[in-house]
């Protein structure tokens, strides 16, 4: 996890007096045995040595020259464009201290390591004083990286950890919730749990996390699971994906408390949308069981496909005791139809689930009949069956839309294909959502919005199902800044991910396992 660095009020202060005392950190220099005014004249001829000189002069005062740190910092940076290791130890001492600048840590902490990888040997052994001396989080953060990356000592995990501790100790979150990850992963969860806990009364929403089902599963801590769901809850509300899974478990299990699909649904849907395999899972059974939502094999096999690469097992043996159930007719249906290409046999399969009142038995009977490949095809039919089905199913809404676009077995009717795809795109089929959304953004067939193309693709995307012509528009909807887009400012980020996208064929995955 990226550190955030910074100086607590009482480790600042202490670093500043320990800078006007020139003890034990001060701006490193050369010896020279020329005049001021020779020594200056090297500067700005170039030499870089002379310049680090002239800035420390500038930086404490000497003779004619004033203290002045921005003059300081601007020799100081000339002499660092020459590689100079203690004139950029120098900036980072500026930086650290915001003298001559405005304070800016991180950029402290970089010039130090570089300074450090060029050769300025004094800057570890003054911050170790400085740690000694004044407890600074700082000085402790910035040798925790040294000593955990090799930076100019060797790798020492065990000192890396003891200043990450300090700075812990000293107030800094992000130090508190690592100390506490490691300890844990140690087996410490004893330990851990003291510092999830300051990490979380600090605000930390990883520690809430950890420190809620730490005490919900009663591991370094007495088990009360009803304080475990108030943090989880806490975490969750600030979106933590982790969070999610977890109470989606909890409430799908009654684990704790009564069972509440309803819940588990919620939290499933929050933490699937943000790639959480485990809220993938529960979301597919809740749509396959209609457990907190309403029956929905469609969406219940795209959500079980989500998880063919994580959950395969899982998979085969759920299938395994369903062998003679309804979701396994409707899965073998499928198979049939999209890898077998055996239309007769699948509507075999999908008669079956139609006669268990299961809206997409009938969505893919109607599919099945209306499809060029199948040697008894009747168009009209299949769209007959697919209007009935679409009174309940959001799929059957969207195949339906196709065809009355094209006028295949029926008349043409735009208006009425536009209705039903709308009304299948509103209902979460992601295809009908990245066609509405190109229909938008070309306007074609509807007025062009930007902005609704957007939100529609959003919509698709959370779902892992986003089309090629899907990715490529919403990348233009980052270049023409569209409002909707709630990321805006990762726009560069978000553009080379979604340039990176591929069609998603995790159906088939997931039909390879089926027998």
């Amino acid at each position: 996890m990226k550190k955030v660095y910074f100086l607590i009020i009482f480790a600042l202060t202490l670093c500043l007096n320990a800078m006007a005392d020139k003890k034990p950190t001060k701006p490193a220099t050369t010896e020279v045995k020329d005049s001021i005014a020779a020594v200056v004249e090297k500067a700005e001829k170039g030499d870089a040595v002379a310049q680090n000189t002239v800035g420390v002069w500038h930086y404490t005062g000497k003779g004619s020259i004033k203290q002045d740190y921005k003059e300081a910092l601007k020799w100081w940076a000339r002499s660092a464009q020459q590689d100079n290791c203690d004139a950029i130890g120098n900036m980072a001492m500026c930086y650290q201290l915001g003298h001559g600048s405005k304070q800016d840590s991180a950029l402290a902490v970089s010039l130090y390591k570089k300074a450090i990888e060029k050769g300025n040997k004094g800057i570890i052994p003054q911050h170790e004083t400085i740690v000694k001396n004044a407890g600074s989080v700082f000085s402790a953060l910035l040798l925790h990286d040294c000593y955990a990356n090799g930076i100019g000592v060797k790798k020492d995990a065990a000192k890396a950890a003891s200043y990450q501790e300090i700075a812990a100790k000293g107030g800094h979150v992000e130090s508190q919730y690592a100390t506490a990850l490691a300890l844990l992963n140690n087996k410490q969860a004893d330990k851990a749990i003291y510092w999830f806990k300051k990490a979380s009364d600090n605000g930390h929403v990883g520690a809430t996390y950890y420190y809620g089902n730490l005490t919900f599963n009663g591991m370094g801590i007495a088990q009360d699971k009803q304080k475990g769901i108030q943090y989880l809850s806490q975490a969750a509300g600030k979106g933590f994906t982790m969070a999610y899974a977890r109470l989606a478990q909890i409430c799908y299990e009654g684990d704790g408390i009564e069972k509440d699909y309803a819940k588990a649904f919620g939290f499933a849907q929050k933490g699937a949308a943000k790639n959480n395999q485990t809220c993938k899972w529960i979301l597919a059974m809740c749509y396959i069981n209609g457990n907190g939502t309403n029956k929905d094999y469609y969406l219940g096999t795209q959500w079980l496909a989500e998880t063919a690469n994580t959950h395969s097992k899982e998979i085969a043996s759920f299938l395994s005791d369903d062998k003679d159930g309804i979701y396994s007719q409707y899965i073998k249906g499928l198979k049939k139809y999209y890898v077998d290409k055996n239309y007769a046999e699948a509507i075999t399969f999908f008669t079956k689930v139609d006669k268990a009142k299961v809206a997409e038995g009938k969505t893919m009977l109607g599919v099945c009949q209306a499809n060029r490949n199948y040697e008894k095809k009747n168009e009209k039919k299949g769209v007959k069956t697919l209007e009935k089905a679409s009174l309940e199913s959001n799929a059957a809404a969207y195949y339906l839309s196709s065809m009355y676009e094209t006028g295949t077995g029926c008349q043409e009717d735009k208006a009425k294909a536009l209705d039903l795809l709308k009304k299948a795109a509103d209902g979460g089929i992601a295809f009908a959502q990245c066609k509405l959304g190109d229909m938008y953004m070309s306007g074609n067939g509807v007025t062009r919005d930007f902005t609704k193309a957007a939100q529609y693709y959003l919509k698709a995307e959370a779902q892992n199902h986003l089309t090629a012509s899907a990715a490529k528009n919403l990348i233009d909807c980052y270049n023409k800044k569209v409002t909707a887009l709630p990321d805006l400012d990762n726009s560069k980020e978000r553009i080379a991910q979604l340039e990176k996208q591929k069609e998603n064929n995790n159906l088939s995955k997931l039909l390879s396992i089926v027998k």
